[in-house]
């Protein structure tokens, strides 16, 4: 831990302060924002159950297969909106990121 001065009122304050207690100024970070966490959190919540895994595997699958029949009855008349398209498409997606988020936490569950 180092002093350094604040640039607007000058008061010495410890580095690790988010804000200068004299005037309030935020500190600039001395190191970079990342983007990743370098050490492991560790959370105090219980793992998933096999039965929890299950259930979001199923409502992952369900969301992504009404994703494909939305977005082939979009695709198949022509007068659908480009408001359904849209939907249809983010519903796709949707289904598609969860599923595969899903899949990965059954794997490493099943590691375990």
């Amino acid at each position: 831990m180092a002093i350094i001065r604040c640039s607007e009122c000058g008061r010495a304050i410890s580095d690790k302060a988010a804000a200068c207690v004299g005037c309030g100024a935020p500190l600039a970070a001395a190191e970079p924002a990342s983007a990743f966490n370098r050490e492991p959190v560790y959370t105090h919540s219980a793992p998933l159950t096999p039965a929890q895994l299950r259930w979001r595997l199923a409502l992952s699958t369900l969301v992504l297969v009404l994703g494909v029949i939305a977005a082939d009855a979009a695709a198949r008349h022509a007068a659908a909106s480009q408001l359904a398209r849209t939907l249809s498409a983010l519903l796709l997606i949707v289904g598609l990121c969860w599923f595969i988020v899903a899949v990965v936490q059954s794997v490493q569950a099943r590691r375990k």
